[in-house]
């Protein structure tokens, strides 16, 4: 049965709920049992029974509360850029998107071809120096979306097995998993910070108890390592339930995983293939860096050796691979010398043909030329380009960029402009990693050029081109720009946004079919059908961005819908339309393969 992601969204944020209640219940436990322990160790401490008062209990509780949501918040703004601090936090090494090694370069060449066939932009891809097969997703949306890989699988897995866990890893990112997942980091981190405060109390009662051991006066150090003790046993207790509760989560994520992985690349011998490699390799899955831990739920593959089945954050290795292929005979291949990049001896599925043909339809220069950070920027500028204004945006380009830059637009341009609207948008989403290597400053100083090439009155095309460029680029550098939870608004409530944007949808149809469209929306959301569409105001659009960003996933099915509802009113697809598509689909972060009935 096909997944539908955007339910595996909903499911994954009613996860999130689940955790939160759990946490807060775990909290809850903390300031009982820390309670109890200071009222033990004052007992200790007096020779006798000691009752706490309510002002002293309600200053443990809020303490507690400060002490752990002040951990939270730490490890939270550690994680503020997503993706790329969790990819850094393992010594990740971000490959540049030219690179030349062979099979740096086959795997670069994976992670484009997938992105583009689930309609994400690309993202960028760290290197793990770890000699386990393995791979990760991070990040809070597909806009700082990052994929991790250790050298390990780069040189023990087949170009199909890589791709069979770059599908997996994918998955994870059209399920909604990686927001559920880079917050129970911060969250476990609230809950064992109790356990490591403990445990320097305990070193300062045991320096104490040194030191009054001359004066026959211990009870005051005994105090403090027993309330010591006491916060590294609870500590440790919230620690096993927290991370009893992620493995529970987390291996049901993993199989829905593995089932979408296969539904999305059409090729189960890659993936089953990939879980065989792990198995019979030396080093398993296993990642050594001290920060695996925090992240282990991460991983395509289980990167810890567990004492007890219940802490896995992943299903047993036999169960995966025998839900992928039945007819498995239980062995596992034995590791292998590094692999030298071949031609896939699998027969291409119809999925792996269309994905080809996109890359194909896209010109040798253009592709090659959207991995460096200059042409990239060229090719963004390309997009832009009007013929009535070519003078003055020429004019601008130079300004900004000198005589290099409007070298590289003239080269570029009529071979960006002769590609249909879904080849521009593929060569708009391969150019997203080698512009995300722009510093800060260079990307605003673009930013403001890409604005004064689109003027006041871009096309719908072009505004959506741009937008999704500040939007994905800047996640790089700005926290603001990632979604971080979604709002509570109903669809009634995000109408004001809405509206305007179908407005926009419609518009493009042409005057023959704008109304026509209009009403389709409408229909789609079982509005009035005397509802008057919003006149087209890019300035209005700009501002409905950010609520349609964060509307829950079933509020954006339906936002999907009420747009292929206009999109399809004339009942005739077109490549135009097909475009149009991807970039809405792109910009508003919704999980619609390319490979998904858009009709």
């Amino acid at each position: 049965m096909a997944s539908n992601f955007f339910q595996q969204q909903d499911l994954a944020r009613r996860n999130t709920r689940v955790l939160i209640t759990l946490f807060a219940l775990a909290v809850l436990a903390l300031i009982i049992l820390t309670n109890l322990l200071v009222m033990l160790s004052f007992s200790l401490f007096q020779g006798g029974p000691v009752q706490l008062p309510w002002e002293v209990i309600s200053s443990i509780s809020l303490v507690v509360l400060a002490v752990v949501g002040l951990a939270i918040m730490a490890k939270w703004q550690q994680l503020k850029l997503g993706g790329r601090s969790v990819a850094e936090a393992l010594g990740g090494v971000r490959l540049k998107p030219d690179a030349q090694d062979p099979l740096q370069r086959r795997l670069l060449n994976v992670v484009e071809e997938m992105a583009l066939a689930a309609n994400l932009p690309v993202p960028p891809v760290y290197l793990l120096a770890e000699r386990g097969i393995n791979a990760f997703a991070a990040g809070y949306s597909p806009a700082d979306a990052v994929i991790g890989v250790t050298q390990g699988a780069l040189e023990q897995l087949s170009r199909d097995e890589l791709q069979g866990v770059i599908a997996h890893e994918f998955s994870h990112i059209l399920n909604g998993d990686m927001r559920m997942n880079i917050r129970l980091i911060a969250v476990l981190n609230g809950i064992l910070f109790i356990g490591h405060l403990g445990y320097y109390l305990l070193r300062a009662g045991r320096g104490a108890s040194y030191a009054r051991s001359r004066r026959n006066n211990n009870d005051g150090a005994g105090a403090i390592m027993l309330l010591g003790l006491g916060l590294v046993v609870i500590g440790y207790l919230g620690s096993f339930f927290g991370n009893l509760i992620k493995a529970a989560v987390s291996r049901q994520r993993e199989y829905l995983a593995d089932a979408s992985a296969v539904q999305f690349s059409r090729n189960p011998s890659g993936i089953a293939g990939a879980l065989k490699r792990i198995g019979g390799h030396q080093y398993g899955a296993k990642v050594q860096h001290a920060n695996a831990d925090e992240v282990s739920h991460l991983f395509f593959g289980e990167a810890l050796s567990r004492w007890v089945a219940i802490f896995a954050t992943h299903p047993p290795l036999e169960k995966r691979i025998r839900r992928l292929d039945p007819s498995w005979n239980g062995r596992y291949p034995s590791s292998q010398q590094p692999v030298k990049p071949t031609v896939s001896q699998t027969p291409e599925q119809p999925q792996e043909r269309q994905r080809r043909a996109m890359l194909a339809a896209i010109p040798v220069l253009l592709s090659q030329s959207s991995h460096q950070t200059r042409p990239a920027q060229a090719i963004a500028c390309a997009l832009l380009l009007r013929t009535e204004q070519l003078a003055n945006q020429l004019a601008q380009i130079k300004a900004y960029g000198g005589s290099q830059l409007l070298a590289e637009v003239d080269q570029l341009s009529d071979a960006v402009q002769r590609l249909a609207l879904p080849q521009q948008v593929q060569l708009l989403q391969m150019s997203v990693p080698a512009l995300k290597q722009l510093s800060e400053s260079e990307f605003r100083a673009f930013d403001k050029l890409l604005r004064q090439l689109a003027g006041n009155t871009p096309d719908l095309a072009q505004w959506l081109s741009l937008s999704l460029l500040e939007h994905v680029v800047a996640s790089e550098f700005d926290s603001k720009e990632l979604v971080r939870q979604y709002n509570r608004q109903s669809l009634a409530d995000l109408l004001p946004a809405l509206l305007p944007l179908l407005s926009a949808v419609a518009s493009a149809a042409g005057d023959s079919n704008k109304q026509q469209a209009w009403q389709a929306a409408l229909n789609a959301l079982q509005l009035p059908a005397d509802t008057t569409a919003p006149q087209v105001d890019f300035s209005r659009l700009d501002q409905a961005l950010r609520p349609l960003l964060s509307a829950a996933p079933a509020i954006k099915q339906q936002v999907w819908q009420s747009i292929l509802a206009a999109v399809a009113a004339d009942q005739a697809a077109t490549a135009a339309e097909q475009g149009l598509l991807n970039l809405l689909a792109l910009l508003l972060e919704l999980p619609v393969p390319l490979t998904a009935d858009f009709h």
